[in-house]
């Protein structure tokens, strides 16, 4: 193994989605290049969403699922162990790297393309052969589940329900406060942190963005809040939702930390596939995430009102996917056609200066 091939090898890890693009890894190399090392940093992500870590586990699986995939691609056997070290809880996985023949991995070239598309889908049919490709694309990781909705009147009811993902962001000052923080509203700032979201990909319209900066003032928000705003928010995506040709939900066995990184992992192969077949998908992850929250009793920093929303949700979730409280909902996400061009994107931090040990 050399420094060559072990960069490569974390710059398709690194382009894992994570929450607000947060990247909450603290990566190791080994001085022979045989062993990677993959640290939590729990201060990346305080927001509410993060209960126990489960963003960022997840975040760390779709990170471990990409390193896998450039690894074979690349001509390495890479085996991996979780939460190695007990005395350590933070230190995620241990990847033991071996040299192998390379094995070409569609997923590979994927993983560069692969975006969040939060603008208007247009309303496509979606072939059988290409669902059941979605779906045989997780089957490799073990309790890992995918329900797929395509008939129009289900997909109404579901999007009736994913659309109060977004209204709570401008209901929930910490929510709001955190969304807004990762926002870089110009070049300088996206070169300068080379994280968070630059506001091009929010799925704005030329109206919108005149706007939105005004939304950054929570005080501002609360008002405007009176006169509807939550509300108009609320009703633009769920339009949005209604015009997705898939509603899914993505969801795991168990609820510990070793099931949310496996679910990471089956998030990221379900994306790249999606990615592959040329669809665009946009997650709808934080209800999914308050869910979990409120699932382990924890219902501080969310009102009471709200607290009794997600418990309906909930509810509705577990009908709808035909899902039980064994499972653990990861991800519920729109699927569909939309413009494959867009003038930003997330950036990482470069992966130039690993350490190494």
């Amino acid at each position: 193994m050399n420094k060559e091939c072990i960069q490569k090898i974390l710059e398709a890890a690194v382009r894992a989605p994570s929450g607000d693009n947060v990247q909450p890894w603290d990566i190791r190399v080994s001085e022979n290049f045989t062993q990677i090392d993959v640290f939590n940093l729990p201060e990346k992500d305080d927001s509410i969403y993060n209960y126990e870590q489960a963003a960022s586990y997840i975040a760390h699986g779709a990170f471990l699922e990409n390193l896998l995939i450039a690894a074979r691609h690349l001509g390495c056997q890479a085996g991996y162990q979780l939460f190695p070290d007990q005395q350590n809880p933070n230190h995620v996985t241990q990847i033991k790297l071996t040299e192998a023949d390379p094995k070409q991995d569609p997923y590979y070239l994927a993983i560069f393309q692969r975006y969040t598309n939060r603008f208007p889908y247009q309303k496509t049919e979606i072939s059988a052969a290409t669902l059941n490709a979605l779906k045989d694309s997780i089957e490799n990781i073990n309790g890992a589940h995918v329900n797929l909705i395509t008939e129009p009147e289900k997909i109404k009811k579901i999007a009736d329900i994913f659309k109060l993902n977004d209204r709570i962001v401008f209901e929930n000052q910490a929510i709001h406060d955190f969304l807004f923080d990762k926002i870089r509203w110009n070049k300088k700032q996206m070169e300068e942190t080379q994280d968070g979201m630059p506001v091009d990909v929010l799925g704005l319209n030329p109206v919108e963005k005149v706007f939105f900066p005004l939304l950054r003032f929570w005080g501002y928000v609360k008002v405007a809040n009176r006169l509807g705003l939550s509300k108009m928010i609320e009703l633009k995506c769920w339009w949005n939702y209604r015009q997705a040709s898939v509603l899914g939900m993505l969801s795991i066995k168990g609820h510990d930390k070793k099931a949310f990184i496996e679910g990471g992992r089956a998030v990221q192969r379900f994306w790249l596939e999606a990615t592959r077949q040329g669809f665009s998908l946009q997650p709808v992850i934080g209800l999914t995430l308050l869910i979990h929250r409120l699932k382990n009793t924890d219902s501080t920093r969310l009102s009471a009102h709200h607290q009794l929303l997600v418990k309906q949700v909930n509810q509705q979730f577990l009908q709808y996917f035909d899902l039980n409280e064994k499972d653990s909902m990861l991800m519920g996400f729109r699927l569909g056609a939309g413009s494959q061009f867009h003038s930003a994107k997330t950036l990482r931090k470069p992966v130039l200066n690993i350490m190494i040990e």
